[in-house]
């Protein structure tokens, strides 16, 4: 992929615990780690209903430049990361390395509201 075709400046959220005001409970917030250029393409529904009967479901195919924060064999990209882009949030499903660090493939499901 063609460092231009990385038009989508994204914010990537990381998990971090803090604790409740009210009940002192610990509580899982988000706050921004980086933003970022990141290509986006959305899969088809054909590719959609395919992709759900083999693994967990995904409707975005995201690309960025290879990060050492969202490397997937340094850090649990799915549980402890995530994307905001235009006030939408995605949820990471997947996350790998393409071309030997050059860069990283984000699957994501759009969270609903």
């Amino acid at each position: 992929m063609e460092p231009g075709d990385r038009d989508r400046y994204v914010l990537i959220e990381q998990q971090t615990e803090g604790t409740g005001s009210t009940s002192g409970f610990p509580v899982d917030t988000w706050t921004p780690l980086a933003s970022c250029w990141m290509s986006k393409q959305d899969v088809t529904g054909r590719e959609r209903f395919a992709i759900n009967q083999l693994s967990a479901p995904f409707d975005t195919r995201w690309e960025m430049n290879y990060r050492p924060d969202m490397d997937p064999e340094l850090v649990d990209v799915p549980k402890t990361r995530r994307l905001v882009y235009q006030n939408r949030t995605y949820d990471i499903v997947m996350a790998s390395q393409s071309e030997r660090r050059e860069g990283v493939e984000v699957l994501t499901l759009a969270r609903e509201g």
